[in-house]
């Protein structure tokens, strides 16, 4: 994507945002209200983001990423620095990078599956969405935003395929976890939490853990900042990719919603050499090829030959899930 069409996207991804935000001027309001103790505890955990990005990203990390992602990081490093701001959500690159503002028919087909699978009050409580970062909301029945929409949508489509019941696994590999919202949707659906690691670059390993210490308590987040540092049980661990070699990870899920199709070959390779780090369950989504991603559709070839079956999105052409 060249500069000019990239300006041009971000300019009618802009109106589009503000169009939304004055029809959902009640909901959001609401929200502060709901949680606006979420403002001031963010306010205090971001004076040290600054610190901790300066240190990790110290660490090499240039065989996991590829020259796309690297802009990206590059840009988003320029809008979050030195700190983000409380509606970093609402960024045009942060926007840009993550499922944000999509709706149309992904979102009306993503809830009517939700809304036949799971019953109205607990999809409620599973969906509310959290004041921080200032996401931009997309139904006012569940509070919620399309990003939260989206990531339940994959754990249930995942679970109903595979007859996998999420509470019975215990521990989770996301490769790549945006900023952290998956997470943050997959403990909401146990019962007891889960010991859950995201691999990530550092600075949106830096992103996670402001955010998911925010909405959850930095006593439930774990950042690893050295290579030495450990996985700690029954919380949401944030793993630069910089220390993964450093540590023997296991887990009863893999999941990477694009994100592994996005990495690098190596990252790819990486991920079959670690043995989908022990995984019995595979969670993956992607893309078919592009020029920004060359090896994107390699990602269902690979996880077929570790017993993956994969299938169409049928309302994102293109696009696929692969699961195990």
């Amino acid at each position: 994507m060249n500069d000019v069409t990239r300006m041009i996207r971000q300019t009618l991804r802009g109106l589009r945002c503000r169009l939304i935000r004055v029809e959902m001027a009640g909901a959001h309001a609401r929200l502060a209200r709901l949680k606006c103790e979420q403002e001031h505890v963010f306010n205090s955990l971001k004076q040290n983001f600054s610190a901790i990005y300066a240190t990790l990203k110290a660490y090499d990390t240039a065989p996991f990423t590829t020259p796309t992602w690297e802009k990206y990081n590059a840009r988003v490093e320029k809008a979050l620095l030195p700190v983000p701001p409380f509606g970093f959500l609402n960024d045009p690159t942060v926007m840009e990078t993550m499922f944000i503002t999509r709706g149309g028919t992904c979102l009306r087909e993503e809830l009517k599956f939700l809304e036949q699978t799971i019953a109205k009050g607990r999809l409620g409580l599973l969906l509310q969405e959290d004041y921080a970062g200032d996401p931009l909301l997309s139904n006012t029945t569940y509070l919620t935003s399309h990003n939260s929409i989206h990531q339940l949508y994959h754990l249930i489509r995942f679970s109903k395929k595979t007859n996998c019941d999420v509470n019975e696994i215990n521990s989770v590999v996301e490769w790549d976890g945006g900023y952290g919202n998956m997470a943050k949707i997959f403990q909401r659906l146990k019962t007891r939490p889960s010991t859950y690691v995201i691999i990530d670059t550092p600075l949106f390993s830096c992103i996670q853990w402001l955010y998911l210490a925010t909405v959850l308590g930095s006593e439930k987040v774990n950042l690893c900042q050295k290579p030495e540092d450990r996985v700690a049980p029954r919380k949401i661990n944030i793993l630069p990719v910089c220390f993964v070699d450093s540590l023997d990870i296991s887990s009863d899920l893999f999941v990477s919603t694009w994100a592994l199709s996005e990495s690098s070959s190596f990252s790819q390779d990486y991920v079959v050499q670690r043995n989908w780090f022990d995984a019995t369950h595979i969670l993956l989504a992607y893309q078919q090829s592009n020029i920004d991603f060359p090896d994107a559709d390699r990602v269902g070839r690979i996880a077929a030959v570790a017993g993956a079956v994969s299938e169409a999105i049928e309302f994102l052409p293109g696009n696929y899930y692969s699961f195990r």
